[in-house]
């Protein structure tokens, strides 16, 4: 069995790339869309604060993971403190941490406090990649995958 077979659970769904740096955002971008991952882009703190904002509320998970960068995760993290405690749920949804070896001392007190399922250092690795990918399919399988198909068939 390919990766790419091992990977069609993700065909379809919804990953959120939160990265300010437009190369990387591309490099990323390209690399998800080979699995067919539908890329809804968050280039920056305000993008990203606007869609929070729009699940302040919500109940319905609407991503599989969400790649947040170092610098929009330390800007946000207050944001995220104030809406995880109105809305808990929207901390179930993994998020991934994207940083450079300058960065990691500045994220290391976010690491701690356990925000991120995974941490992958820039510049990605399609190695480090496809391995938070299947380690996703694994947390969707003990999770529940998000789709009403699956939840029917259960």
């Amino acid at each position: 069995m390919t990766i790419k077979e091992k990977l069609i659970w993700l065909k379809g769904k919804k990953i959120a790339l939160c990265e300010t740096n437009k190369q990387r955002f591309m490099q990323v971008k390209s690399f998800l869309q080979r699995y067919d991952i539908e890329v809804i882009g968050l280039q920056s703190a305000q993008e990203m604060l606007a869609d929070l904002e729009s699940r302040r509320y919500s109940t319905h998970r609407v991503f599989v993971a969400v790649f947040i960068s170092a610098d929009l995760a330390i800007a946000l993290e207050a944001a995220w403190q104030e809406i995880t405690a109105v809305n808990p749920s929207i901390a179930q949804t993994p998020l991934i941490l994207t940083s450079t070896m300058e960065e990691s001392e500045q994220i290391k007190p976010l690491i701690n406090k356990g925000y991120f399922r995974f941490c992958l250092r820039q510049p990605i690795s399609p190695k480090a990649m496809l391995t938070v990918l299947r380690k996703l399919n694994r947390w969707k399988a003990l999770r529940g995958d998000i789709t009403p198909a699956v939840t029917l068939n259960n």
